[in-house]
């Protein structure tokens, strides 16, 4: 099977809970443009500590609505909010390499290079919640 057609496979075998996935993202980010405009613009907050206010509730949030809503996964909140700020760790530092590698590397116009890395860093985030946050585990099997 090409490559591709494995992705697409993967992203649509429910296509409702990719939609529901996208949805959650798109809530939180709202809410973390709408926070940050907020503590910044009108509160008077330095940038940086509007921004990392602003990311941090953002990324609970998104937490919060990927577990219950998207997954819909009860239980074992601790290990998973563990796993999900570990994948936000790594991809931030993939944000970067990226965008290192595409502007810098293969000298690629920056908004498309960010466009790209927003592609490649979704796919990591959504797979690695499905395959390993957030996915559902038979509590009485062994472990493997």
């Amino acid at each position: 099977m090409l490559p591709l057609t494995r992705i697409a496979k993967f992203l649509f075998h429910d296509p409702r809970l990719f939609f529901r996935y996208i949805s959650a993202g798109a809530v939180a980010a709202l809410i973390e443009l709408a926070l940050f405009t907020s503590l910044y613009q009108f509160a008077g907050w330095s940038l940086l500590s509007a921004n990392c206010t602003a990311l941090a509730i953002a990324v609970v949030i998104c937490f919060i609505l990927q577990k219950h809503w998207t997954f819909q996964v009860p239980g074992e909140s601790k290990r998973q909010f563990k796993l999900y700020i570990l994948m936000q760790a790594i991809s931030a530092i993939l944000n970067n390499l990226l965008m290192l590698t595409l502007v810098g590397g293969f000298s690629l116009y920056a908004p498309l290079a960010k466009v790209v890395q927003i592609g490649i860093v979704f796919l990591w985030n959504y797979s690695f919640c499905r395959l390993v946050v957030f996915a559902k585990r038979d509590r009485f099997a062994p472990p493997e």
